[in-house]
């Protein structure tokens, strides 16, 4: 087959794959196109998720004839002249490409007018095939109109998705472009209902609750530089994070929202130690550099970018990030500090571990209510589900291998069984033991016992194999937060909030009807603020959560309306909940079917319900916990997090310097 150069109208249409995948892409091009021109007002009207139109509008400087025209041509821009302009690039759009290749696959319409002009322009295009240039009435600005996307391209049309999801994109097309732009008052309906409302004003802080919710409101300010590097925005305090990190950082450089993943390794390594694993803090930043050390031209879509000196920037990010979080009295654990270090690397300068060993915690108090739980093959033993009456949202860092310094942790030794207190009423019900399965001949093994692929500790070494949990000595409760055992010539640490959340998510997994209990429904509706994109995709799952038992509804905007709840959630923190699931349903996507939407729920009553950290427990508590993690097939808690490490004895005499 002989080469040949490709038609227009074919090159705008391969264009179109790479600058238009959806909705989303139309409103994003549009919008900068918007600001670039500056504009200080924005009315954006989507009509079925944007799949049948999507119109901007702007008070912007407007085109007069020529341009309108010539802005329809293939790298026709007015934004660089020269090779060097292309390197100095300081306006969020440049290639000329994002125009021709979205009027050339949808019905395409431009009134336009320049502010000196006293008529304006509007030009009519098909799939490509300019229809019609008249003079026009209109106000200085620019009006887009993108109608029928992707009718000319059937296959490509076919791959949109869902009504609820193409209109979460578009609004989180719009949330990254105006987050740190609250001057710009903006304005977005879908069939000609207002949907979201940003009046303009001076307060980040505002506009980042408008547009991401209640954790918008809980930010705190950061500024720094660091020579010609400038950095400003609103980043997390600690104990506001999001389980998902595709909707948690909002990153910026030069104005133009980025995936970098110099900038992301930043952020992570500011917050070490501050966010539990698989957590994300929520951040908005504005990274200001010279236009010559930052390369904007490496992807059609703009959002990936280049630095000159990344290795530098980054530390200069993080190290930034950490003393401003300091200065908001955020400080970094103590055990991400100074640690004991084994023989030979420099453990003779190490410093002395302070250990103290005490009777009695001086604890909050607690009200306990017995819950049986049946351990298969076994007698029922008794599990103690206690809790403190101020929870702590967030555990303590996990402990490592090594013993930390400077803190005082304290061993608490196993007490006697409390006198029988009346169950408070806060506390959620106990869920229903399930029948005991029927008796194996093999006897139970513990998530402790070596499986198939032999486990090995921190060290490299082998993990042997270990008694049942029930056969292990318990010596006592370190810090409140971990259960501290013997046995089979180990020392084994139990997080006992993982153990607890193990037991309880398998229990509920057995039964899981008569674990939820049904939906309570309550008295009056709880209103829950959330993000646009966030609320989105919980409606568009309001029938399978109502299967759930979280009867919910939208109410337009970032409001969902809960009616009723499972009944073990009833005393809960519900709005933190539903984010968390939020942000679980937009990772998963449409994949989230039934079945998931039932484990999600399970799987955060579970942590919602179970023993937390930096609770005391009881010598009754705690061995009846290690029953019921003998009847469990998993050694790790619903996030993922391990549910024991185990510490051998020739580990701590090499540790003490005996061998």
């Amino acid at each position: 087959m002989a080469v040949r150069i490709l038609e227009e109208s074919l090159v705008n249409k391969i264009a179109a794959g790479e600058v238009v995948e959806r909705p989303a892409s139309v409103v994003k091009e549009l919008v900068e196109n918007a600001l670039d021109a500056g504009a200080t007002e924005l009315r954006i009207h989507l009509r079925a998720g944007g799949r049948n139109l999507v119109r901007v509008v702007d008070d912007g400087g407007g085109m007069d004839r020529t341009d309108a025209l010539m802005c329809l041509e293939r790298h026709a821009t007015s934004k660089i002249r020269t090779d060097d302009d292309l390197f100095r690039v300081a306006t969020l759009g440049f290639r000329g490409e994002a125009i021709p290749s979205i009027a050339s696959v949808s019905k395409f319409e431009i009134s336009t007018r320049t502010r000196e002009s006293d008529q304006g322009t509007q030009v009519v295009v098909d799939g490509g095939k300019l229809l019609a240039v008249e003079p026009a009435g209109c106000a200085p600005g620019t009006d887009i109109s993108v109608g029928s996307l992707f009718f000319n391209v059937p296959a490509r049309r076919k791959f949109l998705r869902s009504v609820d999801t193409e209109l979460g994109h578009c609004i989180e097309a719009v949330t990254r472009e105006l987050l740190i732009r609250p001057h710009v008052d903006l304005e977005v309906t879908h069939d000609d209902r207002l949907h979201l409302r940003c009046a303009r004003t001076d307060d980040h802080r505002r506009r980042a609750a408008e547009l991401l919710g209640p954790h918008g409101e809980a930010l705190v300010p950061v500024s720094f530089a660091r020579g010609t590097l400038k950095v400003e925005g609103l980043v997390s305090p600690v104990g506001v994070h999001r389980q998902s990190g595709s909707n948690a950082s909002y990153l910026y450089v030069n104005g133009r929202f980025v995936r970098d993943m110099v900038v992301r390794r930043a952020v992570s390594q500011a917050y070490a130690g501050l966010v539990p694993k698989d957590r994300f803090p929520v951040v908005i930043l504005r990274i200001d550099v010279p236009p010559a050390d930052v390369d904007v031209n490496v992807h059609p879509a703009k959002t990936e970018v280049r630095f000159v000196n990344a290795f530098d920037l980054q530390n200069a990010i993080a190290a930034g990030l950490r003393n401003a979080l300091q200065d908001h009295g955020i400080q970094r654990p103590v055990a991400n500090e100074a640690r004991y270090r084994p023989a030979g690397e420099g453990s003779r300068e190490a410093a002395r571990e302070q250990l103290s060993f005490v009777s009695s915690p001086s604890a909050p108090a607690v009200e306990r209510s017995a819950v049986s739980v049946a351990v298969s093959g076994f007698a029922t033993a008794p599990y103690v589900v206690a809790r403190p009456a101020t929870e702590r949202t967030e555990p303590p860092p996990p402990v490592a291998t090594e013993l930390t310094t400077t803190v005082a942790p304290s061993i608490v030794p196993p007490t006697s069984p409390p006198s029988p207190t009346r169950p408070s009423p806060s506390v959620a019900p106990a869920v229903p033991a399930p029948a005991p399965r029927p008796a194996v001949v093999t006897p139970p093994t513990s998530p402790l016992s070596t499986p198939p692929q032999t486990p090995r500790t921190p060290s490299g070494r082998p993990l042997l194999p270990v008694p049942r949990f029930r056969d292990l000595r318990v010596i006592g409760q370190l810090s409140r937060t971990y259960i501290l055992c013997e046995g089979g010539g180990e020392l084994v640490i139990i997080d006992q909030h993982a153990a607890a959340e193990r037991v309880t998510l398998t229990r509920l997994q057995r039964d899981p009807k008569s674990a939820l209990g049904g939906s309570q429904r309550l008295l009056m509706p709880l209103l829950v603020e959330l993000s646009p994109a966030r609320a989105k995709v919980l409606a568009a799952n309001a029938d399978r959560l109502n299967e759930s038992g979280l009867d919910v509804s939208h109410l337009g905007g970032g409001t969902i309306a809960v009616h009723g709840v499972p009944v073990p959630l009833a005393d809960r923190n519900v709005p933190a909940i539903l984010a968390d699931m939020a942000d679980d349903l937009m990772d998963g996507g449409p994949g989230h079917l039934a079945q998931g939407i039932l484990d999600l729920v399970l799987a955060t009553l579970a942590c919602h319900t179970s023993i937390r950290a930096n609770q005391p427990l009881d010598d009754r508590e705690m061995k009846g916990l290690l029953e019921a993690l003998d009847d469990v097939d998993h050694a790790v808690c619903a996030h993922g997090r391990p549910v024991a490490i185990r510490l051998e004895v020739g580990e701590l005499e090499r540790r003490f310097h005996r061998t």
